[in-house]
């Protein structure tokens, strides 16, 4: 395994308010120049190449020439350093800004350029960080370079298409916020293309766990991403005193974006963020739940629904911290290496993981039966601790697993791999969803659950995971519901309810050979709604 390249920045307390002042910070093997004041006149912006051009030329710069960039998202409390511009070369997995790079250097906060290169390095690490972590020969699904608009227009909103990462920008009582210019925003979204090049057979999955679990990934790779900086790990000590399942600058993701959706919807965002992975959800199966709710509770939406594994998986990871520091004070360097571990678990999981209806419970058996070969069962205890306290995994569930890993012995207890089957082909009856009459066709599980792998009944035991066309029929009702279905390819008249005034739909409807196809657009965070 390679190691992930550390940022050369020094290390910037995370204490201090947020300035525009750009604190000077060394480089090697010279020291950084000092950055001109904030008053300084900007640079003209870049023109913007026509939507989706890509520059050959973007994203490479000299080496050594110094920009500025928030360390995290621009209202988490971390102060704006400088770093070398970022050169992302067409190595594995290439990444691509649309539109011509600005000249590298310092530019005031708030202009485009500064954007573009704040933007570049929080794509830079996002990089770094999974490259080591993934196959040498994966590769993007949209094709070999991934494609990065940073302001596709007058949205609240930021979303993955498997082409393109775009971003926009949008203003609410007189405030604009640009949703390329948080790192966490950038991370998220990046970890829905890591997620779709490791297994593309969830981006069609019609089933709650399945695109939920795509958000919480996506959330765990900023957390994941966020802690390779040495001034977010030195920030969660200070503000934690090392315990890492508590409210911090770590756990709370997009702060500047969520606090505009608050002042807009008080019930869409908490006060202080987007969505905290710090909470007290328990496992609740999604067929219940309905499909929208205020932050503070539940519901079968794919963003509200994910908020259950990313608590679960930060809580393991305190755990992780714990054992790891054998009772000691953490640091910064434990922070890091946990952090390492954790994510060497996640993508085990991940690959190893049967696309079943129980999706959440499937991940979380095969990250316990990973850690026995990986960690020589150093995390395994905190591992089946969190899972079981989040309703993850049921008692009975861990008890098979850990019993099955001992019948193992020595051998490598993964059930899952590219041989499990990944997903099948269903026929609907369109009209249950609003449509004409006729067959809808949806990809979803080949089966419910493997064995006892199963999550927790609110009461006791396990919980009777329903039948995949029952789960799949859940799944696609909050769509529907919620108006997220394109209809646009389709004859007029094809639905009784368009939902036309929701600008973004993540999922569109073609017509062949008389029957209705769904197929999946993008992920995105789903907060414009048009009203």
């Amino acid at each position: 395994m390679k190691k992930t390249a550390r940022p050369t920045a020094k290390k910037t307390p995370a204490k201090k308010a947020v300035t525009k002042k750009v604190a000077p910070v060394k480089s090697k093997p010279a020291p950084a120049k000092k950055a001109p004041a904030a008053k300084s006149k900007p640079a003209p912006v870049a023109a913007k190449l026509p939507a989706k051009t890509v520059a050959k030329k973007a994203l490479t710069s000299s080496s050594g020439t110094q920009i500025a960039v928030w360390e995290d998202d621009p209202e988490s409390g971390l102060k704006l350093t400088k770093r070398a511009a970022p050169v992302l070369t067409l190595g594995p997995l290439p990444v691509e800004i649309t539109g011509s790079a600005p000249k590298p250097t310092v530019y005031p906060v708030g202009t485009a350029n500064f954007r573009y290169w704040t933007a570049a390095d929080a794509l830079r690490r996002a990089r770094e960080f999974w490259k080591p972590l993934l196959p040498e020969t994966i590769t993007w699904q949209g094709g070999q370079t991934l494609s990065v608009d940073l302001d596709a227009g007058e949205e609240l909103n930021a979303y993955y298409d498997r082409k393109t990462l775009s971003f926009y920008h949008g203003t609410a009582k007189g405030k604009t916020v640009y949703t390329s210019e948080s790192a966490d925003i950038i991370a998220h979204e990046f970890g829905h293309a890591v997620l779709d090049a490791l297994r593309p057979d969830l981006w069609d999955a019609c089933l709650d766990e399945v695109a939920a679990f795509h958000e919480s990934f996506s959330d765990l790779s900023a957390l994941l991403i966020s802690l390779q900086l040495p001034a977010m790990r030195d920030a969660v000590i200070t503000e934690t005193g090392g315990h890492l399942y508590q409210n911090s600058t770590l756990t709370r993701l997009a702060e500047q974006f969520g606090k505009l959706l608050h002042t807009i919807n008080p019930h869409a965002a908490p006060a202080d963020c987007l969505r905290n992975a710090v909470n007290l959800f328990f496992y609740h199966d999604p067929l219940h739940l309905p499909p929208c709710a205020p932050e503070s509770s539940l519901s079968s939406e794919p963003h509200s629904f994910s908020r259950i594994f990313t608590g679960g998986y930060l809580e393991a990871m305190a755990g992780m911290l714990q054992v790891h520091t054998q009772g000691r004070k953490p640091t910064a360097d434990d922070l890091l290496h946990v952090s390492k571990d954790a994510s060497i678990l996640l993508v085990k999981g991940v690959r190893t993981s049967a696309l079943s209806a129980a999706f959440y419970s499937e991940v979380a058996a095969q990250i316990i039966w990973a850690e026995g070969p990986l960690f020589n069962g150093k995390y395994e205890e905190v591992l089946r601790s969190a899972f079981v306290r989040r309703g993850l995994l049921s008692l009975e569930a861990v008890r098979s697993l850990k019993a099955e890993a001992m019948r193992a012995q020595n051998a490598k207890p993964t059930p899952g791999g590219d041989d499990m089957p990944r997903g099948r082909d269903m026929m609907m009856r369109a009209s249950a969803f609003g449509l004409g009459e006729g067959a809808l066709v949806v990809r979803t599980a080949s089966f419910s659950r493997r064995g006892a792998i199963a999550p927790a009944a609110l009461e006791a035991g396990s919980t009777a995971v329903p039948g995949v066309e029952q789960a799949t029929q859940s799944f696609l009702e909050t769509l529907f519901r919620r108006g997220r279905v394109d209809f646009s390819q389709c004859k007029p008249g094809i639905t009784s309810v368009s939902h036309s005034h929701v600008r973004r739909k993540t999922h569109y409807i073609l017509e062949q050979n008389g029957q209705f196809h769904l197929r999946r657009r993008c992920f995105d965070e789903g907060m414009d709604d048009g009203f």
